[in-house]
């Protein structure tokens, strides 16, 4: 009785794929738990000042890192002559002293970077 060469070899082979699959998976699974864990604890943490020492840096550094994600939102829609409103996200002239949705009194724009 003849075994066909390879017919060990293919059947492991798909066995290997579809296990790393699985493996994939559950590894994707698991960093977006992690991620998902990470968000929540920084949104319960964010404005905690006595926060655990080997968290503070970190949570520091993702507000520096907000601040400029709205620095740089801010000068992007000063190029279109637009800025938005601090209160409520509406979209206005630049030139704007007051949000024509919620009536929020505008402030100046920041467009300065924070330094990480």
């Amino acid at each position: 009785m003849a075994i066909a060469f390879g017919s060990k070899k293919d059947t492991t082979s798909s066995e290997v794929k579809s296990i790393e699959l699985s493996l994939k998976q559950v590894e994707d699974t698991k960093r977006n738990m992690i991620y998902q864990l990470g968000e929540l604890f920084y949104e319960s943490n964010r404005e905690n000042e006595s926060i655990d020492e080997i968290y503070k840096e970190k949570v520091d550094t993702i507000k520096k890192l907000e601040y400029n994600c709205k620095v740089w939102n801010n000068r992007k829609l000063k190029t279109q002559g637009l800025r938005m409103c601090e209160n409520c996200g509406n979209t206005l002239p630049y030139d704007s002293s007051f949000c024509n949705k919620c009536g929020y009194k505008l402030q100046a724009v920041s467009e300065e970077l924070v330094i990480i």
